[in-house]
């Protein structure tokens, strides 16, 4: 039974567990295409993306791509980021189709986890868990479902450029995050939208917004995986912050790969919590 995620993930390797393929997304600007794989300088990708003037975007993994991941595999569970915001979905849908019609007794699911990079983590960990278990395809694919329900995902950015640019944020949120010293607070909506929540000056006050959006969503204490973008002093403070309220929580920092990089930019992180 074969776990294959994208990129969005932020995971590059997975150590102790065998039998799982990333799939890179890419991103673009007019004449320069930066592949999110393990080969990518992921902060020379940000500085560049910094300096340069033209449109840059991302762009999903292609059928072809998810069929390769797959070859081989008798049973396998992809796991996309939100549909909302990539294309990845749907084109892991149709290589699950071709790859079971020629492949009799393969079983593929695909599950839109309606978040990305921290959420996708943390649903590994769990298809991790529940196939040292010996459960089955269908059984492991129900358990992560339902798991992915309990995890809410949430954001702390300096700036919203490339969100608005390609059209996942409203322009007009957009230009608060240029005042100096104010960062854009929200969260995922459980259909994987992103929804500011709080325009904050100054990172105690984003730090406050952000437990805050923590405890309505109905965070007591459970697994927090914080992922920055060349943000590692702010995701620090939030740990600390979170364990002033739950001094057992298990919190983790991980560090953004090529496409959260794009959108969180620098500065900016990512932040899953169970509930």
């Amino acid at each position: 039974m074969r776990l294959i995620l994208d990129s969005g993930s932020n995971i590059r390797k997975l150590n102790g567990v065998e039998d799982y393929a990333v799939v890179p997304l890419s991103i673009r600007t007019e004449d320069k295409e930066f592949v999110d794989d393990e080969k990518l300088n992921i902060m020379g990708m940000v500085e560049e993306l910094e300096k340069t003037k033209s449109r840059s975007g991302s762009a999903c993994p292609g059928i072809a791509e998810f069929e390769k991941a797959l070859d081989g595999c008798k049973d396998a569970i992809i796991v996309t980021l939100a549909s909302k915001l990539s294309g990845c979905y749907n084109a892991a849908v149709a290589a699950a189709e071709m790859y079971m019609e020629e492949h009799e007794g393969s079983t593929v699911y695909v599950l839109d986890s309606n978040a990305i990079g921290p959420s996708e983590k943390l649903i590994a960990e769990k298809f991790f868990e529940c196939k040292d278990k010996g459960m089955d395809i269908d059984a492991t694919y129900d358990t992560i479902k339902e798991y992915s329900k309990k995890l809410k995902i949430g954001f702390c950015l300096k700036s919203l450029k490339n969100l608005a640019n390609n059209g996942r944020i409203s322009p007009v949120i957009a230009k608060f995050a240029n005042v100096v010293g104010i960062r854009i607070v929200g969260i995922f909506s459980e259909w994987g939208e992103l929804q500011p929540t709080n325009k904050a000056r100054g990172d105690r006050n984003s730090i406050d917004a952000i437990i805050n959006n923590m405890k309505e969503a109905g965070y007591k204490g459970g697994k927090v995986i914080i992922d920055h973008c060349d943000g590692l002093a702010m995701a620090l403070a939030v740990k600390e912050k979170i364990q002033t309220f739950f001094k057992n929580a298990d919190i983790r920092i991980g560090e953004t790969t090529g496409l959260c990089s794009f959108y969180a930019e620098r500065g900016g992180i990512v932040i899953t919590c169970e509930v």
